[in-house]
């Protein structure tokens, strides 16, 4: 039989060696992960970042439409008879009061004599019939139906004079006359169309802007329009339609735009920008754009931990070169190469770039 002294030495000795052997392990674990970490650190992912800071932009709303006379009248006769004159052309200006056409006066004017003349009498005949009234040798119905004859001749005397009037048919406004609906020599009556007068000054662009934006849009705003021909021009927002169209979901936006020069014409196909608000923006390349796991794009960026982090961002304006963005802080390191290489969270080794 063996000395239990002996077992119990060797089983302290077991016991030592496992107990050792796991501080070894440890030791050996800690080791390789330091060598890990220092592997990772001696190979990180480069990437060429770029130093921006945001710029104040104004966010435009643009919308198509095409520019309208700001008013365009129909005149009518106001009497009847037959075109003895016509003193306008198509095409041509017109002012304020210019004449279109003149009808036939016929026995207007002697019509106007004997309404003249019957007024006069029944002038006199209500001041003497007053008189005997206030001495009491008139009644009061006699002096009544004087005074009723007297205004009745007042009232025919104006009717006359303004039927005279409107011989005369002038233009209400100022513009250009584009279509004259009658001839020497028609006969017309009451209510017939004879001229349709343009203005086009001031002109208006109407527009049609999205629900969405409509929001952002107010009266007396100012706008940049570009023409179909060419021309460019500012105006005022001057009405802004309370209700969207049915159809398009779109509201119409009514622009003033100074013409005195006639050079802009009805009809003209347009693009207005309208200036809405100032934000903090940064003008950047598409290239650089960049989906996160849940499909939302954005920018991704390095911070000063050399950190990757991804911003969302929203889309202000775009044209041919780049779009303006916003979501990014006021200055950040923007990865221009190598983005679609990282994710947010990885460490990297950010190379700068000059801004060209």
């Amino acid at each position: 039989m063996k000395n239990p002294y002996i077992i119990a030495l060797a089983f302290i000795a077991i016991l030592c060696t496992w107990m050792l052997s796991g501080l070894f392990t440890e030791s050996d674990t800690q080791s390789n992960r330091d060598l890990l970490n220092t592997a990772q650190s001696t190979d990180l992912f480069s990437v060429e970042v770029e130093q921006l800071t945001a710029q104040d932009k104004s966010i435009l709303v643009t919308a198509q439409g095409q520019a309208e006379p700001n008013r365009v009248v129909t005149i009518r006769s106001q009497t009847l008879g037959n075109v003895v004159s016509v003193k306008a052309l198509e095409g041509l200006a017109v002012s304020t009061n210019d004449v279109i056409i003149i009808i036939d006066m016929q026995d207007r004017m002697l019509v106007l004599e004997q309404q003249k003349a019957l007024l006069k009498l029944n002038q006199k005949t209500y001041e003497r019939v007053k008189k005997l009234e206030d001495k009491k040798f008139q009644s009061e119905g006699e002096v009544e139906t004087a005074f009723a004859n007297l205004k009745a001749s007042e009232t025919n005397v104006a009717n006359i004079q303004r039927d005279i009037k409107n011989t005369t048919i002038v233009s209400p406004l100022s513009g250009i006359l584009e279509k004259r609906l009658v001839e020497v020599g028609d006969y017309i009556e009451i209510n017939t169309p004879i001229a349709i007068v343009v203005e086009n000054h001031p002109i208006v662009v109407l527009v049609a802007i999205a629900q969405q934006d409509i929001a952002n849009v107010e009266k007396n705003m100012t706008a940049q329009v570009n023409f179909a021909n060419g021309l460019s021009r500012q105006g005022r927002i001057r009405y802004i339609s309370p209700r969207a169209n049915s159809s398009t979901r779109t509201f119409d936006v009514e622009i003033e735009i100074d013409n005195v020069n006639g050079s802009l014409r009805s009809g003209i196909s347009a693009q207005a920008q309208i200036p809405t608000k100032e934000v903090k923006a940064y003008y950047l390349s598409p290239a650089l754009f960049s989906l996160s796991d849940s499909g939302e794009i954005g920018v991704k960026t390095v911070n000063e931990q050399d950190i990757v982090e991804f911003y969302p961002i929203d889309l202000v304006q775009s044209d041919s070169n780049g779009t303006w963005v916003t979501g990014l802080p006021d200055s950040a390191k923007v990865i221009i190469t190598g983005q679609g290489f990282v994710k947010a969270g990885n460490k990297v080794k950010p190379i700068t770039t000059q801004a060209k």
